[in-house]
């Protein structure tokens, strides 16, 4: 990633990996804007080793649904590998709520502090942390494709639903739509070629 860090203050997703563990600071919001950045990073870095991810949620502003279903469908993967876990640390009370609400706090490991596994091997001083592209929402350079947000929301979706049985009645709607839509896009690329 070649992206200058100015400061971990700013806006955006902030990575930093260290041998098999990986720290990731929400600083704003994180919504369905910037979560294809932290999947398709993530993603890279989980066949590349890294097994231990700590998301520090103390300047995060708020989080969306498919933002949260993005971190349980890597939750979720970690788990089914039995190679890994999700440490979501500086919960304030807010966004506690919402990961109780949508049952994450039984998939990740949450904390309104720092754990003791944060501190078991050297955390990476702040400049170290580098700004992950496209993750500042408010200074996007490109216009999100619409059938590239749909496949991530349905599948961020489905990920909730999978991580909590109570999530799919409370998505169902929702993701009936967008499969839906998903689909008929299919057919019609289908049809077409």
């Amino acid at each position: 990633m070649d992206t200058e860090v100015t400061r971990v203050g700013d806006k955006g997703i902030w990575v930093c990996r260290s041998l098999d563990r990986l720290f990731i600071r929400l600083v704003g919001r994180g919504t369905f804007q910037n979560s294809r950045a932290l999947r398709g990073y993530v993603q890279d870095l989980l066949s590349q080793g890294v097994r231990e991810i700590f998301v520090d949620l103390r300047g995060c502003q708020g989080m969306d649904s498919t933002f949260l279903g993005v971190l349980a469908g890597i939750a979720l993967k970690l788990r089914q590998n039995k190679s890994g876990a999700i440490h979501v640390v500086n919960v304030g009370p807010r966004n506690f709520e919402l990961l109780q609400t949508l049952g994450l706090d039984r998939l990740l490991e949450v904390s309104s502090d720092l754990p003791a596994a944060w501190f078991s091997k050297p955390v990476p001083p702040d400049h170290a942390f580098q700004l992950l592209p496209e993750s500042d929402i408010e200074l996007l350079t490109r216009p999100l494709d619409k059938d590239e947000t749909a496949d991530l929301m349905l599948e961020a979706h489905e990920n909730l639903q999978q991580a909590d049985g109570r999530n799919v009645q409370k998505f169902r709607d929702l993701t009936k739509m967008l499969r839906d839509g998903v689909e008929q896009r299919k057919a019609r690329t289908k049809d077409a070629s």
